[in-house]
């Protein structure tokens, strides 16, 4: 159990403890016995239980390495998963944002598109009534005109006829109120 030069250790320390307690070197006080006696139970722990200790150690080290390395892959995989996440979303703003630069421009457009519809519409309307009030006053006045001149026709045949004037007269003036009726009515015309 001892050998040679574990017995010549021992017996240095033993003399040496007993020299240095002779010549009062090595005082005993209650801090002296302390100290000696946690430097004893150190040295015989580490002697007869120092491999045990160690391999707890070891153990108690690679559960803790294991444990860290699974932390370390868990956090590297929710940090992918949030990367991917994130670039799920950036995705998505984007998206809208292109979305929403075509909603504007749709709807300017649209806006733009249903105003020129809208006054072409109202512009074509008006036009169209416009047209309508024309010819209906072209057809008034040409109504009139006729009413005029029958009105004018006979009372100029009347005028005549008591006057007792031929009926060459008559025609003459007939076919010359004619003529100036349908000038007058060429003339309103292409002024309109």
């Amino acid at each position: 159990m001892f050998s040679n030069q574990k017995l010549r250790s021992y017996l240095f320390i033993f003399l040496a403890f007993s020299v240095l307690s002779s010549k009062h070197i090595l005082i005993y006080n209650e801090e002296t016995l302390v100290a000696l006696s946690f430097f004893c139970f150190v040295f015989f722990v580490l002697h007869y239980f120092g491999n045990t200790i160690k391999d707890s150690l070891n153990e108690r080290s690679q559960v803790i390495r294991e444990e860290l390395q699974n932390f370390l892959i868990l956090k590297e995989n929710s940090f992918q998963e949030l990367l991917t996440q994130h670039q799920k979303v950036s995705g998505l703003v984007k998206a809208t944002n292109v979305l929403n630069a075509f909603t504007k421009n749709e709807f300017n457009l649209l806006n733009t598109n249903g105003e020129k519809a809208l006054k072409n519409m109202f512009s074509s309307r008006i036009q169209s009534k416009l047209k309508t009030l024309s010819f209906s006053k072209a057809m008034l006045e040409q109504r009139l005109q006729e009413i005029l001149s029958e009105k004018i026709l006979s009372s100029v045949l009347v005028t005549f006829s008591k006057k007792g004037q031929g009926a060459a007269k008559l025609n003459k003036f007939k076919s010359l109120a004619l003529k100036t009726t349908v000038n007058s009515l060429v003339l309103n015309a292409r002024k309109g």
